[in-house]
């Protein structure tokens, strides 16, 4: 994990390495910005993010690391950011960045089918 501090704002650089998982990126990536919010509050965010391995038998993207790209940032990370750069896409945040950081992450994992219930103990446990 790097910051940079420029005029326009502060860039956030992290590596997400081959053998961290879904949810050891989603932490990592939520302490980085709480870090850069605690140093630099206010200040525009911008996070750079590369993924090293996290490859399928395709060449695609393995599950953990196309979730963190296209669900966890989209839908969670990035109304704490003004862009963020991944291998995938560019994204802009159309809205001014918040600056209410959490001070934690829960992350549940559901297995399932739209509409059926959750099986007993599904999910993943707060980090």
């Amino acid at each position: 994990m790097k910051m940079q501090k420029g005029r326009d704002g502060v860039a956030l650089y992290h590596v997400v390495l081959a053998h961290e998982d879904f949810d050891g990126t989603a932490l990592n990536l939520l302490k980085l910005i709480q870090l850069v919010q605690r140093t630099c509050p206010g200040q525009k965010r911008f996070l750079y993010l590369d993924i090293e391995g996290h490859r399928n038998a395709s060449g695609g993207f393995d599950a953990d690391m196309l979730e963190v790209q296209t669900r966890f940032i989209n839908e969670f990370l990035l109304q704490f950011l003004s862009r963020i750069v991944l291998p995938l896409a560019t994204i802009e945040n159309p809205h001014a960045q918040k600056d209410e950081i959490p001070d934690e992450l829960h992350i549940i994992a559901i297995d399932r089918s739209p509409g059926d219930e959750p099986p007993e103990g599904a999910g993943r446990k707060p980090i």
